[in-house]
């Protein structure tokens, strides 16, 4: 009867301590029970011994139905809880899917008359004679940068939203070759907001990864720690290096900057969607970043400190089909200001 005991009280959520209550009652009744026995009558003679061998053999089994209560009891929580945690993650992916699906159609429902504002822009540009596009192409300028700033977005939620049925193929990458595309990739606004990028360490390893979508991956990150140094810092302050390295187990690329690190109440849900510290955030960037990082048989952690930020991606060696031996140490390379 003790499993179908312990599943009863396990599911109404009867507190632990009222079982071993249950023991101690028992233990008690006996007690009190043995004793009128014994007094009960003059006619039986009990010996101390007897008495003593009663009470252990009495004690031993008691102390056997608790320790399988206790073990049956918190098998039928653990079983509860389980059962809990699965709908709770059913109920989260469901949300999310329709969450995503309705991002993704606003996003293209948004874009389409972006590409129409665009291109009737660029119609402008090369229509009007050089002396009236000079008075306002610094305006048209700032609209298409602008309209890059929400492309950006967009792509990010649909990144985020869709369930792409053509991947990105697998290929052999150089660590070097990697670090210096996304130097390329993110030159521009590292001048135009005088930030240093140092790319360091051994980069000789090859990783087998999705090559676009890693550089963007770690082009994300740069732009995050960009973004997160204070307004009115000096140019000179303002450094993010990128690290690789790796150890028996794994290769690692890291992107550390020298900011004022992330906000405390922040740290716990880094990587949940439509959580930013940014106030004009979509807060899809980090999420992305993860699930790129995981596609790729990669981990995407982070650590935090008081002027520093450091994200790493590691790389396990016994998922990569290509190891290239010794990594080859190379001489810093910088970007930037």
């Amino acid at each position: 009867m003790l499993p179908d005991l312990c599943k009863y009280h396990a599911e109404r959520g009867t507190p632990v301590e009222c079982l071993l209550r249950s023991c101690l009652i028992w233990r008690r009744s006996f007690g009190v029970a043995l004793e009128q026995w014994v007094l009960g009558s003059c006619e039986r003679n009990v010996s101390k011994e007897e008495m003593w061998s009663a009470l252990m053999i009495f004690h031993e089994r008691i102390d056997e139905l608790q320790s399988i209560m206790g073990r049956l009891y918190w098998n039928s929580v653990e079983e509860q809880l389980r059962r809990k945690d699965k709908a709770i993650n059913q109920l989260y992916s469901d949300r999310m899917d329709m969450l995503g699906k309705m991002a993704a159609s606003m996003a293209h429902e948004i874009r389409n008359p972006l590409f129409a504002i665009e291109g009737f822009l660029k119609l402008i540009r090369s229509s009007l004679p050089p002396g009236e596009l000079n008075k306002i192409e610094r305006y048209i300028d700032v609209m298409e940068s602008e309209f890059k700033g929400l492309y950006g977005q967009i792509t990010g939620i649909l990144s985020f939203s869709r369930n792409n049925a053509l991947e990105e193929p697998f290929q052999p990458c150089r660590a070097e070759e990697l670090l210096t595309g996304v130097g390329r990739l993110v030159s521009d606004r590292l001048k135009d907001e005088e930030v240093q990028l140092i790319i360091e360490g051994s980069l000789g390893f090859k990783v087998v990864v999705q090559r676009v979508a890693l550089q963007q991956l770690i082009a994300n990150l740069v732009y995050n720690s960009i973004e997160a140094f204070p307004a009115g810092t000096c140019g000179t302050d303002k450094v993010i290096r990128l690290s690789c390295g790796e150890d028996d187990r794994h290769y690692y690329i890291s992107v550390a900057d020298n900011g004022p690190g992330i906000p405390v109440g922040l740290r716990a849900s880094m990587f949940e969607p439509f959580v930013s510290g940014k106030p004009n955030g979509t807060g899809l960037g980090l999420s992305i970043c993860k699930q790129i990082a995981e596609k790729n048989r990669g981990r995407l952690t982070y650590s935090a400190s008081e002027g520093q930020t450091v994200f790493t991606v590691a790389f396990a060696k016994n998922e990569q089909v290509i190891q290239d031996g010794e990594a080859d140490c190379l001489p810093d390379i910088s970007f930037g200001g």
